[in-house]
């Protein structure tokens, strides 16, 4: 017994031995095949060494062969060489490959190759400019004749009517792009409006190639658009006059961008695959290229998400490839972000880029809903199937749930409604979570038999197309009139009508509730966003579904990502007009000529849970007023080395802002040197006591002019202004002042609002100025 139950005992334990032995063995092949598993890494090596593009190259693969251990290895695993605007290169590595060349002589940082998202007509009539009307100061920005802009985002439909070039003027000889063949595009689909097209996929896996290539979308392997995003943008942002532009029938008018003879540099780095959209490997190339190029004003509608990136972090790829750019004077246009209306929740925040926030326009689409006892309601909707149905059965969803024991039906959760109780009627259905919306809600009850929707949720702005199938927006107010009714009303009904388009009256424009707010979490002394401009239901240029023949397609987009595009417009104008200004002077005439007033004479609100005045970290400077930016009389001009001195601030060392900027770096121990950057406002996040702050002014208008300074001072301080007089002349044209803030206050407060304007008569040049007190550490 005694033998058996030890050989027993000794049978278990090889067992285990073995079982152990498995573990260890799979768990290494596992590390093994980790280690062997290579994905794409960016190799950073900040600005250029080489001013040879093909000496960078070079550079490049050497360093990579060196690392691979051939030529071949290092052929085979490259993507990009980055060798234009800055140096480095996307490449297929290890973890310890990238581990070991992070190590090499000259490499800033190696990063992961990150996925980002897109920040998904009459808005230009809405901010006063007409460009039939020669009494307006477009004569003289020539409609951004000779600018090109450039476009990063999902590419272009060449054949809308918006991107004809029967009246474009000559390529500008300064032009180096191509324009790159692909699927369903070739050469002849550029032409003098669209002067060049490149399209970027290396960053994507093989993987995603495969899902791109696949039956779950229609996506093209080249620059043409098969999202609508791209196309939306940069007919936005230079679309040619169309007339009797529309959406079904709604909006009807003509249809142009902001700058309609500045050229179009297409340079598609999104794609319509499901797990993100733009990858940092292609939007760095894109950047890249753009530099090389000859772009004079880039529009990029996309961003990350909170928490934000140190703007000399290589994982910020649009704060480094804007930095590069904007050193070569490129002005540089990017969405604030659609995460609002919560504060901080703005991005692309870095101090060289111009930041747009979205507003309304003064246009509505109303739908009339009319009650079985004749009482007639109002919601919106951009759907023209058939909303005159007639008076047909109206019910709440919660009423036809097909398990009354969950809330699913309450805003129409898929599957959840009883089809036999739906069938033929109208169904009203209240928004409980961001996990649903109103497209999806009309699917539920289309499925079920239902004819129409009725979808009351939070005031939040943009309209939502349902295809031909009739829906109408709500508020919770209206939806609570509907509802009380159906609860009183023995048999229910209600009719749809079709909806209208009414422009004028509504106030107007008001902060989008979806627009990202300030204050910036990296960068709290900086303002941002800069500027507000129109972002929703915003009717521009948009790809036909199933042909590529030349139709007059045209779409409602709403977010930030269509801001955007207006304000990249409208700095081609400018630069149009002043072809020697700084992507910081077109900057600052942009915010300090904005309008913080609206349509009905009353300060611009906010689309938020408070429906409040609308502050600067909703609109920075205010909304864009693009006649008056023509002509801003002062500005406050900025440098590249101002914006080195300002990351020295932050407590970067010289030693890493050296590797970003390839030149030899001294940070200046200057007092307070975040707030003294000449920006087109003042912020102190932080007053404890008593501070000055110094801004700089440079006169382009009158030589001879004289401005007072006019302030509105901020709840609980004391401002001075001095001087208070600044007295130009032809050999003056630069002049500086000083802003001194004293707290009145004892106790921990929030941020204050005020403003500073300079005055010549013709001109105001207004800042706004935040403050926030802080008493206790």
């Amino acid at each position: 017994m005694d033998t058996n139950s030890r050989n027993l005992r000794w049978a278990r334990k090889a067992k285990l031995l073995l079982v152990a032995f498995a573990l260890l063995f799979l768990q290494s092949s596992l590390l093994i095949s980790a280690e062997a598993t290579d994905s794409v890494h960016i190799v950073y090596m900040g600005d250029k060494t080489y001013q040879n593009p093909e000496t960078t190259k070079r550079y490049h693969h050497k360093m990579l062969s060196s690392l691979l251990g051939s030529k071949e290895a290092a052929k085979n695993s490259i993507l990009y060489s980055y060798k234009h605007g800055f140096s480095g290169f996307a490449a297929r590595l290890t973890k310890s490959q990238a581990e070991a060349i992070a190590k090499f002589p000259g490499v800033v940082s190696v990063i992961p190759n990150g996925i980002h998202k897109l920040h998904t007509t009459r808005s230009w009539d809405f901010i006063g400019i007409h460009h039939s009307s020669s009494k307006t100061a477009f004569t003289d920005s020539n409609l951004g004749e000779g600018t090109i802009i450039g476009v990063i985002d999902t590419g272009i439909w060449p054949e809308s009517a918006s991107f004809n070039d029967e009246a474009m003027g000559k390529i500008p000889s300064r032009w180096k792009g191509v324009c790159q063949v692909g699927e369903h595009f070739n050469s002849t689909n550029c032409n003098k409006k669209i002067i060049g097209a490149r399209w970027f996929m290396k960053g994507i896996t093989e993987q995603t190639k495969k899902l791109l290539q696949g039956n779950n979308t229609q996506e093209y392997l080249s620059a043409r658009d098969a999202i609508g995003h791209g196309t939306h943008t940069a007919s936005t942002a230079a679309g040619y006059f169309v007339g009797n532009a529309n959406y079904r029938g709604l909006a009807s008018g003509v249809a142009r961008g902001g700058a309609p003879l500045a050229h179009l540099a297409i340079y598609k780095a999104c794609w319509d695959f499901p797990i993100g959209d733009c990858t940092d490997a292609d939007i760095l190339k894109a950047f890249d290229k753009a530099i090389h190029d000859g772009v004079d004003v880039l529009t990029v509608s996309l961003g990350f998400s909170i928490p934000l990136f140190s703007y000399v972090d290589q994982r910020d790829t649009i704060a480094i490839g804007s930095f590069h750019a904007t050193a070569t004077g490129l002005t540089v246009v990017c969405s604030a972000g659609n995460s609002g209306p919560v504060s901080q929740t703005i991005t692309n925040t870095a101090p060289w880029i111009i930041t747009v926030a979205a507003a309304t326009i003064d246009r509505a689409f109303p739908a009339a809903i009319t009650l079985g006892n004749n009482r007639s309601l109002w919601g919106q909707s951009i759907d023209t199937g058939k909303h005159s149905l007639g008076s047909v059965g109206l019910t709440y969803s919660e009423r036809i749930a097909l398990d009354p024991s969950d809330n699913l039906a309450k805003d129409c959760q898929s599957g959840s409604l009883n089809a036999t109780m739906a069938a033929g009627k109208i169904v009203v259905c209240f928004s409980l979570s961001d996990q649903q919306d109103i497209v999806s809600a009309s699917l539920t009850v289309k499925e079920a038999g239902g004819v129409g929707l009725i979808y009351a949720q939070y005031d939040e702005d943009g309209l939502n197309h349902c295809g031909f199938f009739p829906c109408v927006k709500v508020d919770y107010e209206v939806g609570t009139q509907i509802l009380t009714y159906i609860r009183r009303a023995r048999f229910p009904t209600a009719s749809l009508s079709f909806p209208k388009t009414v422009i004028g009256k509504w106030i107007s424009p008001r902060v989008a509730s979806f627009s990202a707010r300030g204050p910036s979490s990296m960068s709290p002394t900086v303002l941002k966003p800069d500027i507000a401009a129109p972002g929703v239901d915003i009717l521009a240029a948009f790809p036909p579904k199933g042909t590529t023949k030349r139709i007059n397609q045209f779409a409602f987009l709403s977010g930030t990502s269509m801001s955007c595009p207006h304000v990249a417009g409208i700095a081609a104008l400018i630069k149009s007009k002043h072809p020697t200004w700084s992507p910081a002077a077109i900057r600052s005439a942009l915010v300090t000529t904005a309008s913080q007033t609206g349509t009905d004479g009353s300060t611009i609100s906010e689309e938020g849970s408070t429906h409040k005045a609308a502050d600067p970290f909703d609109i920075g400077g205010g909304h864009v007023n693009p006649i008056k930016a023509m002509d801003p009389g002062l500005i406050y001009d900025l440098a590249t080395e101002d914006y080195i001195q300002f990351l020295c601030s932050m407590g970067h060392s010289s030693a890493s802002i050296n590797k970003v900027v390839k030149t030899r770096t001294s940070c200046k121990k200057e007092k307070h040197q975040a707030l003294n950057l000449n920006l087109p406002s003042i912020s102190v996040p932080n007053l404890k006591r008593s501070i000055t702050v110094m801004r700089t002014v440079t006169n382009v208008g009158n030589i001879t002019a004289v401005y007072k300074a006019l302030v509105k001072v901020p709840y609980g301080i004391n401002l001075r202004v001095e001087p208070q007089i600044l007295r130009f002349s032809s050999d003056t044209r630069v002049l500086t002042f000083n802003v001194s803030f004293r707290s009145t206050q004892k106790l921990h407060g929030d941020y204050r609002f005020g403003s500073l304007t300079w005055t010549d008569g013709k001109h105001f040049v207004r800042i706004p100025i935040i403050l926030r007190t802080r008493q206790f550490e």
